[in-house]
């Protein structure tokens, strides 16, 4: 394996979104993810290709979108989605070119690390042990044999996933933070809020462990390091919908060759990453990526912006079908079922609180509870969105050629919903039980 090729690192968040100072959530305590973004490049309109946690890791991870990776829902527990057995994960790649693939922490993406082809798997827990773990091992790691092969690792924190774990950091007054605008400004809100941010600032600080011990080390100037998050946060209107507080990631990169303090303003997706990480190596970039490289945006090369970006839905604890496309001004989301247009967990105290209390401030009415068919935003004139004019007459023709666009789409990347109702690995499995006995 050349000794040119870089190290790569990539620490990826639960639920963050963008909510962080660097993306303009200034109440929040993430000094050394704004020094890194400081230093590095940040991706301001950034976007993930599933608001849910496992379809949108699957897809960062293969640089295929969740319908045609087989992740249309959550991995973990009795769910039972899984990568398709031809799909090849980033760290199969890696492992396959020489690259000593190591998990550190979470991942959310396949039944199991092996499956992704991590080599080398590291235990989990909060995010200042899996800081100590890594620390640790990169300190022994430099000075063994292995460390002549270059180093691929994923650290996934679990922070700030509900129910908000921050025991290192303690909460701001609810009182002092600012209530995003999509939500009602309720004490069960500026609760969560503050427990939210404390698990941000607890992940920050592991981080900064993270980043401090790798500028430390031997491999330093020889390292890519990836900031990013699976989607947005815990929160109505954002995780587990298409509106953009569920799809916003934050994207910042770091390593040798690309600029300091840089900010990209186009959109990409997280589909983007896998092969913009391929193209940076020199290695092969598959035919069959659904993605494509942004490396030249942050290299200086050729680089034609996306006039589009999509995201989807299927499954989180529900079969709710919904597919979207966003441009610079336009988002256009198609909703396949009859569904409740807010999904909420039955655990009140550990993961829904503010969502019940949320839908008890609305009172929505029970006729617009469920899912209209199709949903359009102008987000230069409603970046909340909040206001659907998917029937108003003056919209009808931005409307349909966004949905023939979204249609396009969808047939282009082999989409099965264009063929029928999708059935999740749950289904799958128990219905082979089922007609086994």
């Amino acid at each position: 394996m050349p000794s040119s090729y870089p190290n790569i690192v990539v620490v990826i968040c639960h639920d963050l979104g963008q909510h962080l100072a660097c993306y303009g959530a200034s109440d929040v305590r993430s000094p050394n993810l704004d020094a890194f973004a400081q230093q590095g490049v940040r991706f301001a309109h950034s976007f993930c290709a599933a608001p849910q946690c496992s379809p949108s890791r699957a897809a960062l991870w293969t640089g295929r979108f969740p319908h045609a990776n087989g992740v249309v829902g959550l991995t973990h527990a009795g769910f039972q989605n899984d990568l398709h057995p031809e799909e090849v994960h980033l760290a199969q790649m890696l492992g396959g070119v020489g690259y000593a693939t190591h998990l550190f922490g979470i991942q959310h993406e396949a039944r199991s690390p092996e499956r992704c082809g991590y080599a080398h798997t590291h235990p989990g827990g909060p995010c200042a042990r899996v800081a100590d773990e890594f620390c640790e091992f990169l300190g022994a790691w430099e000075t063994a044999a292995q460390a002549e092969a270059p180093l691929f690792a994923q650290i996934g924190l679990f922070e700030p996933h509900r129910p908000f774990p921050h025991a290192d950091v303690q909460s701001l007054p609810p009182d002092s933070l600012h209530v995003p605008g999509y939500l009602p400004d309720i004490p069960e809100v500026r609760e969560d809020l503050a427990d939210l941010e404390a698990s941000i600032a607890s992940a920050d600080r592991a981080f900064g462990r993270i980043v401090e011990a790798i500028r430390k080390s031997r491999i330093a100037d020889n390292t890519i390091v990836l900031f990013t998050a699976d989607h947005g946060i815990a929160f109505p209107h954002a995780k587990m919908s298409l509106y953009d507080p569920g799809i916003e990631v934050a994207l910042i990169w770091q390593g040798p060759g690309l600029p300091r303090g840089a900010v990209c303003e186009e959109m990409v997706s997280n589909v983007d990453v896998l092969p913009t990480l391929l193209d940076l190596l020199g290695l092969p970039i598959p035919a069959n990526l659904h993605g494509r490289s942004f490396a030249g945006l942050m290299t200086g090369g050729d680089y034609a912006p996306n006039e589009a970006v999509f995201a989807e839905k299927t499954y989180h604890t529900y079969y709710d079908p919904m597919r979207a496309i966003r441009t610079g001004r336009w988002k256009l989301i198609a909703n396949f079922e009859f569904a409740p247009s807010q999904e909420t967990s039955p655990d009140y105290d550990n993961n829904a609180k503010s969502y019940v209390e949320i839908a008890k401030a609305l009172n929505t009415p029970y006729a617009v509870q469920y899912h209209p068919f199709l949903e359009l935003f102008d987000l230069a004139e409603d970046p909340l969105e909040q206001r659907n004019l998917a029937e108003e007459p003056a919209y009808r023709g931005v409307r349909d050629d966004l949905v023939r666009q979204l249609r396009h789409w969808m047939e282009e990347t082999g989409d099965p919903l264009l063929e029928g109702p999708i059935a999740q690995g749950a289904y799958l499995q128990r219905m082979r039980a089922f007609r086994g006995i």
